[in-house]
């Protein structure tokens, strides 16, 4: 026989199972569609191009209709789940597949306790679709007892309807506390329980209470309000109807006193109860429990507001306490008649079973019924407790609201800006007056902006710009207009208007007259820029903006590094945007075109044939004339131990090849030239051949010229062009002419014999050859033409002015020509010849040369024959140390000034073998010289001067002190050694400058001064006008000392001064150093706050007080003011501050430890010749 509660026990079984299978039936496919959507989004914005969806727009069209397609399967999946489709189709599959049969659901595990799920059935079954939270659940936690008294047969049942209300146990029988508890917790996920209600008694020691509370709020995840019951055990006459009896303060009892409002609810309840209590004695029935209640709130309540205070201050509070019931509980209690349901033991869970025996609810005491209800009505508030992914979630989404309202409002107010910003910077660029500052500058403004939009139209506008709002891409699209009425203005314009100038003066050139490379690949460019404007697919950024920078006028109100600046910025931004703007382009004069392409292609057909006649000229005379040397060129005169070179001519460019072939053969030249043109020269026409004669390139111009005037001006440019690399071989090679000094006096003799020497001289040998090699090209210098010029100058008028034959080597040979007396050009019937007066006017020749050399060869003659060779030397070179002139030192101007006149071009021939000669003798007197002078002074001061100081403070770390006034007979100013030596030996190259000595500029640069030298006696010069301006040493400036932490009193003392400080007021205290000599002493003490006087530094002697300036850390404060600090051994550092008169005072006397007087004055030898560096290549030379 079946029972029907069992029935409705398997009924619910799979009610609950299929629970969750409706979840997932209705929220399954919305996750999907979600999913579904965000990918198809995601392939769209990221993936477009698979499939065809390139541009924004089309990716918010195909986003749009994603949206909208997940819509309806959202609306239809509503739809169908709401209109039973789904359960239909479900029941058509169950009867497909079969019923299992009821033994197959009684099998079935329970997915909780069975004293929970018969719940569940019957509120579901009572209560509908909201029975989880239509009633209130209350959670009975305590001591058994105690629960049982209030609560009877709960322990055994677990869950029990009472009073509109469901009372729950904490820790029933029969299952695990951790597990009842989750079991409840997925019951009601959103509230477990509606409230926890704590049963206690007068009896109850309960310490561990708030770890209890927290416990259960943690296995719950819930902390609901906790009120607590008193179970107040009562004796006497039951009445009809019972009363409930509590306090709830409510939430103020939160606040700083949660107590105080506690105690006057229970005074009140105590009194209440008291006064009802005794009228209700006196009645027959004696009932007697509102006075046992007020008697135990007067006995406990002090204990009641303590056990309610260490709740609050306990840190395991979390649930909110709401109030305090009180309940009597009578040994024999009033029945009230309850339900029985009987519930079977669980199945196939062992640890979900409930007991053996059928639970049957016990009758409940109708004293508690007051209190269940009473407790139920209260509202509390609970909170959550732990993670609640619901809270997260509701947390996620509304912060995410909120950042996304705030991204769009920033990304409006963004895009608003950034629109005005676009709007005024493209009205400035208009309305601004074209090709002025103001028009460049703002046409540089609207193009940042430009780039700035580029750049995010690649690379993404900023996140701040985006939210669904960003008009980078319009206002991009807007604003090319702008900037093409301004860029047409200022840069199109005028860039167009000067190419038409050029190209109309390139236009009018004769096609027969040859320009040079850097004319014709000027008006090439202008041409070819011309084009580009004309047509922006041929456009090249990197070219078109090097030209139209070149060819764009400035305003001139600009600052020129401004105007260079941005005008490079607004070509390059123009010329990289041209091509893709093809609406910028130009309208271009077809006539214009045309005249200047065949003005180029003729041009660049007569340079490629004179390059091919000019190269088959060299070709042919190669190897036919040999190679001119310095031997060739000195015609058996001997240059050996004089000057040398390595280097030679090559055949081809000398004075033979020139007059045997090369003449000749250009004269005779003819060649083919032709002429491939590209785009800009040609456009749509093919490439253009140029006949073989210099006639049909005329025609090709349409220019009729005459063949014998086009042939002579081919010569003409064929011969300039030899000439060119002519002069350029033989400046390379005389340029490497090195001259090679001798050793000593007598090998300087015999190198200017040799050199002045009329018959042997290779320097007049070089010369002639020179001058020979640079008269080709000349006319013809024969006889028969001599006469034929001279009659023509008889017959000619006296008043003919004819200007003279200009030779094509008189100008680059000219300054060597100019030497040999060779003026180079030929007059003309009726010149008169004018060389001897050119000559003598340039002051310059190559005898006047030889009279120096030869001056100087005797001066050294006489120097080598007299008896003390080294005092002779040494009297002339003392002569030009003092300034004095000389015949020696006007020699040596002679040969510098022969050597300058050649110029820049051939300053390395004229430096060798002209002003070399005359310097390298100079040098063997000087150098003897200078070595005595060097012993001289080695002897007579720096020696003794070092044997003095060695081994003495400051010069060197020792306890033994340097005299005063023994280094003041070296470096005081009038009167030293040091000084007096200088005044009489090197006056005329040394020049006192204050109180330093520094080479005078006037003086020969010959020999080299020894930097050590110089810097000894600057600084030996510096230490004696200022220690002895007086005469003896003394050295005078002021102390003030400085106020240091923890430092109560310091002493410095200087010479017998001392300066006593104990932080006072700060002063001045004037010191004169060194002393009397008689009380050498410096000291340094300190005292601080914890501890007595110490000694920071002590010592004896003249220098005492340098000693103890060397030991401090000095910071100059200005040009007059140095601080001083000595740190001490526990750290508390000493500061004085010096202010000196002179200088840097004594501490420009530390700059003395380790000098060492330098033995030397000049550095003689080969590390005493300064070095000359080789000239220049020509191609190289200005």
């Amino acid at each position: 026989m079946m029972n029907a509660r069992n029935n409705m026990q398997i009924l619910g079984t799979a009610e609950a199972a299929s629970t969750e299978t409706n979840r997932l039936l209705a929220w399954g496919p919305i996750f999907l569609a979600l999913i579904l959507a965000g990918i198809a989004f995601a392939l769209v914005w990221f993936k477009g191009d698979l499939f065809g969806v390139l541009t924004r727009e089309a990716k918010l069209g195909a986003s749009v209709w994603i949206f909208l397609a997940l819509v309806a399967v959202l609306l239809l999946h509503v739809g169908l789940l709401f209109g039973g489709a789904y359960r239909l189709v479900g029941r058509v599959f169950r009867a497909e597949v079969g019923d299992r049969g009821a033994a197959v659901k009684q099998t079935r595990t329970l997915k909780c306790d069975a004293r929970l799920q018969t719940l569940c059935d019957e509120l579901r079954a009572t209560r509908g679709w909201w029975w989880r939270y239509r009633t209130r659940w209350l959670l009975l936690n305590g001591t058994d007892a105690l629960i049982e008294d209030v609560a009877p047969g709960l322990k055994r049942a677990g869950v029990m309807p009472v009073a509109e209300a469901i009372l729950v146990h904490a820790a029933p029988d029969g299952i695990d506390v951790g597990e009842w508890r989750r079991q409840i917790r997925q019951l009601r996920r959103r509230r477990p329980v509606d409230s926890v209600v704590h049963v206690t008694d007068a009896n109850a020691r309960e310490t561990e209470l708030p770890r209890a509370l927290a416990t259960l709020a943690t296995d719950l995840g819930w902390a609901a309000p906790v009120t607590l019951l008193h179970a107040v055990p009562a004796k006497g006459g039951h009445p009809e109807t019972f009363e409930a009896i509590g306090a709830f303060p409510g939430p103020s009892l939160r606040g700083a006193q949660p107590a105080s409002t506690l105690r006057e609810q229970l005074a009140t309840i105590g009194r209440f109860t008291a006064d009802a209590g005794v009228r209700l004695c006196v009645t027959p029935t004696r009932v007697t429990y509102l006075a046992q209640i007020s008697q135990y709130i007067d006995e406990q309540r002090e204990s009641i507001i303590s056990g309610w205070n260490a709740l609050f201050a306990s840190h395991w509070h979390r649930s909110p306490l709401t109030g305090v019931m009180f309940a009597p509980v009578f040994e024999t209690s009033v029945a009230v008649p309850m339900p029985v349901p009987v519930v079977p033991i669980a199945l196939a869970r062992a640890e979900a079973a409930a007991v053996e025996q059928p639970v049957v609810f016990q009758n409940q005491p109708a004293a508690l019924l007051p209190a269940w209800r009473t407790i139920a009505l209260r509202r509390g508030t609970g909170r959550r407790v732990g993670f609640y992914w619901p809270n997260v979630l509701a947390w996620f989404v509304t912060v995410a609201a909120v950042a996304s309202c705030v991204w769009m409002t920033g990304s409006f107010i963004g895009n608003q800006r950034l629109v005005r910003e676009a709007r005024a910077t493209a009205n400035g660029a208009v309305e601004a007056r074209p090709q002025t500052a103001a028009a460049w500058r703002a046409q540089l403004a609207l193009q940042q902006l430009i780039e700035k939009l580029e750049y995010r139209q690649q690379h993404g506008a900023p996140w701040y710009l985006r939210g669904g709002l960003s008009r980078n891409d319009d206002v991009l699209a807007g604003l090319w207009l702008p900037y093409r009425i301004a860029a047409t203005r200022n840069l199109q314009t005028p860039v167009v208007q000067t190419i038409g100038d050029l190209l109309k003066a390139a236009g009018q050139t004769r096609a027969d007259s040859l320009e040079s490379q850097d004319t014709r690949s000027g008006t090439y460019n202008t041409l070819k820029t011309y084009l580009m404007l004309g047509d922006p697919s041929r456009a090249e950024s990197a070219f078109l903006k090097r030209m139209l920078v070149s060819l764009w006028p400035r305003p001139v109100e600009m600052p020129l590094g401004e105007r260079d600046d941005t005008g490079q910025r607004l070509a390059r931004f123009y010329a990289e945007h041209l091509k893709a703007h093809p609406e910028w382009r130009i309208a271009t004069n077809d006539g214009l075109v045309t005249s200047t392409r065949n003005m180029l292609v003729t041009q660049m057909g007569l340079a490629s044939a004179d390059d091919t006649v000019y190269q088959g000229i060299i070709e042919e005379a190669k190897g036919k004339y040999a190679d001119a040397s310095l031997e060739t060129l000195l015609a058996g005169a001997d240059a050996r131990g004089l000057f040398l070179t390595s280097q030679t001519v090559p055949g081809i460019y000398t004075r033979a090849a020139w007059d045997g072939m090369i003449a000749t053969a250009i004269d005779k030249a003819a060649s083919e030239r032709r002429t491939s043109g590209d785009w800009v020269l040609t456009g749509a026409q093919p490439a253009q051949t140029i006949g073989n004669t210099l006639s049909q390139g005329a025609i090709r111009t349409a220019a009729v010229i005459d063949e014998k005037h086009a042939a002579e001006d081919l010569r003409q440019r064929l011969t300039a062009r030899y000439f060119a690399e002519y002069t350029a071989a033989w400046q390379g090679m005389l340029n490497s002419v090195r001259w090679q000094p001798a050793a000593n006096l007598n090998g300087a003799i015999e190198q200017l014999t040799r050199l002045a020497d009329a018959q042997t001289s290779p320097l007049i040998a070089l010369m002639k050859a020179v001058q020979y090699q640079a008269q080709a090209g000349r006319p013809s210098q024969a006889l028969t033409d001599t006469l034929v010029r001279k009659a023509q100058s008889l017959i000619g008028s006296d008043d003919q002015t004819v200007a003279p034959v200009v030779n094509p080597l008189d100008k680059p040979f000219g300054p060597l020509l100019a030497l040999m007396g060779d003026a180079g050009a030929v007059p003309a019937a009726g010149g008169k010849g004018n060389a001897a007066a050119n000559i003598a006017l340039n002051g310059v020749s190559l005898s006047r040369y030889l009279t120096a050399v030869t001056t100087m060869r005797l001066k050294l003659q006489q120097i080598a024959g007299s008896p003390d060779a080294q005092a002779m030397a040494r009297s002339l070179a003392q002569a030009v140390f003092q300034g004095k002139l000389s015949e020696l030192s006007q020699a040596r101007d002679d040969a510098a000034l022969t050597a300058a006149s050649l110029g820049t071009a051939w300053s390395g021939f004229g430096d060798a073998v002209f002003a070399q000669p005359l310097e390298a003798a100079w040098q063997t007197i000087l150098q003897p010289a200078a070595a005595s002078l060097n012993e001289a002074w080695r002897a007579s001061v720096a020696a003794p001067f070092n044997a003095a100081m060695s081994g003495r403070y400051p010069f060197f770390d020792t306890n033994a002190d340097a005299s005063f006034a023994e280094l003041g007979r070296y470096v005081r100013p009038d009167t030293g050694l040091i000084a007096r030596f200088v005044t009489t030996q090197l006056a005329g190259v040394l020049k006192l400058e204050g109180d330093h000595w520094t080479p005078n500029e006037l003086a020969p640069q010959a020999l080299q001064f020894d930097p050590k030298f110089l810097t000894g006696i600057r600084q030996l010069s510096t230490v004696g006008a200022q220690l002895y301006m007086q005469g003896d040493a003394s050295e005078r400036f002021e102390m003030m000392a400085l106020p240091t932490p923890n430092v109560t009193r310091s002493e410095l003392s200087v010479d017998g001064k001392q300066i006593v400080y104990f932080n006072q007021q700060e002063n001045w205290t004037p010191l004169a150093w060194p002393g009397t000599g008689l009380n050498g002493h410096a000291g340094l003490t300190w005292q601080t706050l914890d501890a007595g006087l110490r000694q920071a530094f002590d010592s004896t002697g003249d220098w005492a007080f340098l000693r103890l300036l060397g030991k401090a850390d000095m910071k100059q404060l200005d040009s007059t003011r140095y601080q001083l600090t000595w740190n001490t051994t526990n750290g508390e550092p000493l500061s004085y501050v010096m202010r000196t008169q002179i200088g840097a005072g004594p501490l420009e006397l530390l700059k003395l430890r380790g000098f060492r007087m330098p033995e030397r004055i000049f550095i003689v030898g080969k590390a005493g010749v300064v070095p000359v560096l080789p000239p220049l290549p020509p191609e190289l030379q200005p």
